[in-house]
């Protein structure tokens, strides 16, 4: 009786993606690609409708501070097409609406391809060990209040400015933070975090300890340093004219950092 071979273990596929990762990225593509069918007006309507623009907020709160958004507004033009940079103001404030939405709708806008991509790379990288560590809704609520959260502290720094605010940046820096409390475990090998139940039994560092972690200390310094250097201009962006949002990255990071143990199910390191 012949021996019959032991069946092959099954492989993995090539890009291991949670479902919700998946999806996420998707929708950012979809909506990418959307936009590049609209005239520049339609686009500039969109923009007006989904994008978070500081002062919009600022003079929800403070109706008196239109002069100061005026100013603000006039010394950012110079050297500028000022009556393109008008035409948008007009679109982002001419009805006086705060329209509150755009904390959370602007992270599924992009300013190009470009951008969407490194966001896109990014939050496969580490949002998918914490969609699989969360689950679909929990994660899914770490990305949103993430994204409100860097919204909030862009507004707090920019609080005049008129630019509209848009990307996925600070949802994805909260999941980056939300990451850095167990994938630096100390033993873990990376390949390990496409799998479910590993991810889901990994001590989570609590933050007293983190510290301590030298692997995640030197992350979290990498990653400040890189969106410090960017966000001033003092490192030049491969093949994009804006500038980065560096305080909404910050503040995205800082609400999944702080957030993660409210909406953890799997394991505490004591």
């Amino acid at each position: 009786m012949a021996l019959q071979d032991p069946p092959r273990p099954a492989r993995e596929p090539a890009l291991n993606l949670p479902p919700a990762v998946v999806w996420l990225l998707a929708a950012l593509a979809l909506i990418q690609a959307g936009r590049s069918l609209l005239s520049d007006y339609d686009d500039y309507v969109l923009m007006s409708w989904l994008a978070f623009v500081p002062a919009r907020l600022t003079l929800w709160l403070s109706p008196g501070r239109l002069e100061d958004v005026v100013g603000a507004m006039a010394q950012s033009t110079a050297g500028q097409d000022v009556v393109e940079r008008l035409q948008l103001v007009r679109l982002l404030l001419a009805d006086g609406g705060v329209r509150l939405w755009t904390l959370l709708t602007y992270g599924f806008l992009h300013g190009s391809w470009l951008h969407l991509v490194s966001n896109a790379v990014w939050l496969a990288a580490f949002g998918s060990p914490v969609a699989r560590r969360l689950g679909t809704n929990r994660f899914l609520n770490l990305m949103a209040l993430s994204t409100i959260g860097g919204a909030l502290l862009h507004w707090w720094s920019r609080d005049l400015d008129v630019l509209p605010l848009v990307g996925a940046s600070a949802g994805v820096s909260g999941a980056t933070a939300a990451a850095i409390r167990f994938v630096f475990a100390p033993g873990l090998r990376f390949g390990e975090l496409g799998n479910d139940e590993v991810v889901r039994a990994i001590p989570a560092e609590p933050l007293g300890q983190l510290w301590r972690n030298s692997r995640a200390l030197l992350f979290i310094g990498i990653w400040f340093a890189t969106n410090i250097l960017f966000g001033a201009g003092l490192v030049p962006i491969l093949g994009e004219e804006t500038s980065i949002a560096w305080e909404a990255h910050i503040g995205g990071f800082v609400v999944g950092l702080l957030l993660f143990p409210l909406l953890d199910r799997g394991t505490l390191r004591r």
